[in-house]
């Protein structure tokens, strides 16, 4: 009789171990999927790092604040780059009442000086306008629309600047005098009295 129980008792054991073994495996797996679950799961600072940044705008903007000596040799030396191999030869003049467009032009076939007279002013889009309140040909005075009338239609200007000689205007389209490497510029101050000049580089970030 005793030797027939032995085989209970060897099952017995072996169905303890088949159980120890599937709880150790439940254990190993729970344990991993809850390690897997918080490592692949992001924090609230996490979180919040990843919404501020993704509301980032792809441009910095730098503030660059000039006087008048100081926008003067800016812009002057723009030009004698941009009039190489030109017709029409002119420089830019700021002082503390106006905005002074001083040049060289052919009419008639005769180099002729010109000085053009304006008032600058900032728009809402951050460009500018000049504002045209009087014209010297050599030494005689002219309207300022004959001036703007005639190197609007004789003479093909960057495409940052249109003429409406109509209501004697130019416009400065900054937007559209951006460098080769997307940096463009607004205006925000021009106050020739108090020479106050400021401005916003717009620089890419890649």
């Amino acid at each position: 009789m005793s030797g027939l129980k032995r085989p209970k008792k060897e099952k017995n054991l072996i169905n303890y171990w088949k159980w120890a073994f599937i709880v150790l495996l439940a254990i190993i797996l729970g344990s991993t999927l809850f390690i897997y679950k918080q490592i692949t799961t992001q924090s609230e600072q996490q979180k919040e790092v990843i919404e501020k940044t993704s509301k980032l705008s792809s441009y910095t903007t730098i503030d660059v604040q000039m006087n008048r000596k100081q926008l003067n040799g800016t812009i002057n030396y723009y030009l004698k780059k941009q009039q190489k191999n030109k017709n029409i030869k002119y420089r830019f003049f700021v002082g503390s009442s106006e905005a002074i467009m001083v040049g060289t032009t052919q009419i008639l076939g005769q180099n002729v000086s010109f000085s053009l007279y304006t008032v600058p002013k900032v728009t809402t889009d951050g460009n500018i306008v000049l504002l045209a309140k009087g014209v010297s040909i050599g030494s005689l005075s002219a309207p300022s629309s004959f001036i703007l009338n005639y190197v609007k239609n004789n003479y093909k200007l960057n495409n940052g600047i249109t003429i409406d000689a109509k209501h004697d205007k130019i416009k400065l389209n900054l937007n559209h005098f951006a460098t080769a490497k997307g940096i463009s510029i607004k205006a925000k101050t021009i106050d020739l009295q108090n020479n106050k000049f400021h401005f916003t580089l717009a620089i890419p970030l890649k």
